[in-house]
């Protein structure tokens, strides 16, 4: 397949998702958040980090924003203009209703990640992604590629993610859930036609999806291939993505959950 067949795919799974997202009591939490004045999803990991790049004056755009809880809580930290792409217009419409409740200005885009507008380069100063965007995009080097024409030289890239190893395991296997199911080097798109339902996991005749194993080597790899260099790299014990992976915390042997990775873009002036 070709990777616009990719994202198509996708697009159409995520768009019949998005009803029974926001049925959900989770989004009704979402709206009554984002009605009272300064409110934030993010966890304790992503405020600091988001607090210690420094958000408040800036530009700042978020790639794969979903419904955009996210770029709002940064809009709510003091973020300038903010921006954010996705390829479901039904979670940008649930996006553009949170940002009426909280009276935030936030531009939302519907657009294939990979086809983002030459209009939009060089325009920020922060762009990120957060829980599981690296897995949805067919080529990882080419995601980086438009990464890095988005920010202004100097800025940054900071990405709250899985971890990879995650995608090694099933929560749902019989018996052991621990085993690992897939290869950590996997790179074959792996099909699926479950829904993506990961509030409530209803079940519904869902588009077939397909979802990229990117090592972390990858990951850093195609950041620093892209110009950017990297400044911070730390792993994480816990979960930040579906509630049923919570099973693999607090484990005598633990493995990573989740990561964050923080990479600058170069001034061609001054270098790194």
């Amino acid at each position: 397949m070709h990777r616009d067949d990719y994202v198509a795919a996708n697009r159409a799974a995520w768009d019949a998702a998005a009803p029974h997202h926001k049925a959900h009591d989770q989004f009704t939490k979402l709206a009554r958040g984002f009605a009272q004045p300064g409110f934030s999803c993010l966890d304790r990991t992503a405020s600091e980090r988001f607090a210690a790049l420094g958000v408040s004056g800036r530009d700042v755009a978020q790639l794969g924003c979903n419904n955009a809880r996210e770029l709002l809580s940064v809009k709510n930290m003091g973020a300038a203009h903010t921006a954010g792409f996705d390829i479901s217009s039904e979670f940008l419409a649930q996006g553009r209703e949170l940002a009426a409740l909280a009276g935030l200005d936030c531009d939302l885009i519907e657009t294939d990640l990979y086809k983002i507008p030459a209009r939009y380069d060089a325009a920020y100063d922060l762009v990120f992604t957060t829980i599981g965007v690296h897995g949805w995009m067919p080529d990882i080097g080419a995601f980086f590629a438009v990464v890095a024409r988005l920010l202004r030289p100097g800025g940054r890239y900071f990405a709250y993610e899985q971890h990879p190893i995650v995608g090694m395991f099933d929560e749902a296997r019989p018996g052991d859930p621990h085993r690992p199911v897939s290869s950590y080097f996997a790179h074959e798109a792996d099909e699926a036609a479950e829904g993506l339902d990961y509030f409530g996991n209803a079940e519904y005749p869902a588009p077939v999806k397909y979802w990229f194993q990117h090592t972390l080597s990858d990951i850093v790899t195609a950041a620093l291939a892209s110009g950017l260099a990297l400044e911070h790299l730390c792993e994480y014990p816990h979960n930040i993505s579906t509630e049923a992976h919570d099973i693999y915390e607090n484990q005598a042997a633990q493995f990573p959950l989740s990561f964050t990775l923080v990479a600058r873009k170069l001034d061609e002036d001054t270098g790194p």
